[in-house]
């Protein structure tokens, strides 16, 4: 399914060299919309993951705490938690498109 967020970067960006080029780099953000939310008001986190070579080209201008835009494929990873045994997941998206803010003016 393709998503389109806006949110801001909860970490410093993690790359890594995988052979198949099957994901360079990823980061987590966090997206806290005005949409009607179920449950508890707290904000929903997302693993974004870059492809090919990507990451590397803008790597330098995500930090913590900056605000972005993506669309991208949204996944869930599911694993079984090794102390409690209990089946989590997490929602993974493949990046497509990624706005970034501007650079800044050189006076």
């Amino acid at each position: 399914m393709q998503v389109t967020l806006s949110g801001k970067v909860g970490a410093d960006s993690e790359s890594k060299i995988i052979p198949l080029r099957d994901g360079t780099g990823s980061l987590r953000l966090v997206e806290a919309s005005l949409a009607v939310k179920t449950g508890a008001d707290t904000p929903d986190w997302y693993k974004l993951k870059f492809l090919g070579d990507n990451f590397a080209t803008i790597a330098n201008r995500i930090a913590k705490g900056v605000t972005i835009s993506i669309v991208g494929n949204l996944t869930f990873e599911f694993w079984n938690d090794k102390d409690t045994g209990e089946r989590k997941s997490k929602a993974v998206i493949t990046i497509l498109d990624l706005q970034l803010p501007p650079l800044p003016q050189l006076a």
